[in-house]
């Protein structure tokens, strides 16, 4: 059974048990709705949330319906739901007071289908940029040069060196070792003369340790112990220099892949992951999506119109996009990765700002959302820059909305995204596919939630 269908059934004999009389004689009817992205984890805290009588002490039963960000937008300021979900920010008619809680993060997985692949089963690489081409209608088939380039097996170089504000560090492996060298010109001596030197080296995808940190000097030479699919990053003050990496195993796989057409699987309802996926092409690819983000795939994209010979097709919801993939050869769509978990869909490794192809998973896209701020409203920017080695570059942050008026309503609600972000994701949303929220987006997040029915 799906995890939304178990978790459906569970709210469910919640419910009869309250009209049974099971449930206390104020327990209210929260029903909320909005993003699908959101759906597969508010699912499981709502369920949770309806029989715990500790943290739901009025036994009130929430409910969530997956209609889409823009829906649920709509729903939430006309009074249809009581609390709305989305990824994105209203553009307009949003309701008096509103406040806007960062509930928990996720990524955007590329999700696809091929038949006649190459190794069988093979994971795919995608340059960032192939990707921004193949969603613009750019690329239209799997044996394009460009993709079948990315998937070759290549031996990285032995010695690779980066150079910034007159800072040049190399990295090259000698025998058992890895040797660092370090070199500043006379303006970078006198710019970084009180600050530290550091390097950090980290597995993808593990913690990170420090190699080394002392006061800059104009020449530096450092040895460590070698090893394998290890990541050094180079900073002076907070200055990042470099990530760099030394490895003598292959990079990837060769793929051969068939000459099948490419179709692509985008929203065909107003979506907050279709807002979060072109806001990321548009800022890191500004030539091929030239337009300014919308929760409206037909919208954003970059041409005059969307393509009419059948190489794009529309589905609703994540779970539409996911289910299309399973079952089209040659389809390819962005959706949260729980919903292709889900189906057995496949999801590619995407190259980040530092050049790494990264697969999505809730680590890497906690990687990346630990560069993102967040301001006064509770709306959080992502850092499309970052160059975390490790940090997967496509995601989202859903939020709760809600406002301050005073109401028992509110107060239910309140309640429940409290209890969201303390209880159920820090335990349950990794192991669904998602990410908490942690740090000073978690703080922040919790002030909003004091927002709420604050009058």
């Amino acid at each position: 059974m799906k995890l939304r269908q178990k978790a459906a059934v569970a709210i469910a004999a919640i419910s009869l048990a309250s009209v049974a009389g099971v449930g206390q004689a104020n327990a209210a009817s929260i029903g909320g709705g909005g993003a699908s992205f959101l759906a597969n984890m508010m699912d499981i805290c709502a369920a949770q949330y309806n029989r715990n009588t500790q943290s739901n002490t009025a036994a009130d039963v929430v409910t969530y319906a997956s209609v889409g960000s823009s829906t649920g937008k709509t729903g939430f300021a006309n009074g249809t739901y009581k609390f709305g979900g989305s990824e994105s920010a209203y553009s307009s008619g949003a309701p008096t007071n509103l406040v806007y809680v960062p509930l928990v993060g996720g990524a955007i997985a590329i999700g696809y289908r091929l038949d006649g692949i190459s190794p069988a089963g093979a994971t795919v690489r995608l340059p960032s940029e192939v990707v921004a081409k193949i969603f613009a209608g750019q690329i239209t088939r799997w044996s394009d040069p460009l993709i079948s380039a990315a998937n070759k097996a290549t031996s990285v170089a032995k010695k690779l060196t980066a150079t910034k504000d007159g800072v040049k560090v190399s990295i090259a492996k000698k025998a058992a070792n890895v040797q660092f060298t370090m070199s500043m010109t006379p303006a970078a001596v006198t710019k970084f003369k009180n600050a530290k030197v550091t390097i950090s080296a980290a597995k993808l995808g593990g913690a990170s340790t420090s190699l080394y940190s002392a006061k800059s000097a104009a020449k530096l030479s450092k040895s460590a112990s070698y090893a394998a699919n290890t990541v050094y990053t180079v900073k002076a003050g907070k200055t990042l220099i470099g990530v760099l990496t030394t490895e003598d195993a292959k990079d990837g796989e060769t793929i051969t892949f068939p000459d099948t057409a490419i179709r692509v699987v985008h929203r065909s309802d107003g979506s907050g992951t279709t807002n979060n996926f072109i806001n990321y092409l548009n800022k890191s690819h500004p030539a091929i999506w030239t337009k300014v983000t919308s929760d409206t795939y037909a919208t954003g994209f970059p041409g005059t119109a969307l393509p009419t010979d059948g190489s794009f097709q529309s589905a609703k919801g994540n779970e539409g996009l996911a289910s299309y993939v399973r079952d089209n050869n040659g389809s390819i769509t962005y959706a949260e990765l729980s919903y292709l978990e889900e189906r057995g869909v496949k999801a590619a490794a995407v190259s980040n700002p530092a050049g790494k192809y990264v697969l999505p998973s809730p680590t890497s896209s906690a990687v990346w959302l630990d560069a993102a701020a967040i301001d006064a409203t509770g709306l959080v920017a992502q850092n499309f820059a970052t160059t975390a080695a490790d940090a997967y570059p496509i995601n989202a942050v859903s939020y709760g909305l809600s406002t301050t008026a005073k109401s028992a309503d509110n107060a239910s609600v309140k309640s429940f995204f409290a209890y969201f972000l303390d209880v159920c994701a820090p335990k349950n949303a990794a192991g669904a596919g998602y990410t908490p929220l942690t740090g000073e987006i978690l703080k922040k997040a919790s002030a909003q939630v004091a927002k709420i029915n604050a009058g």
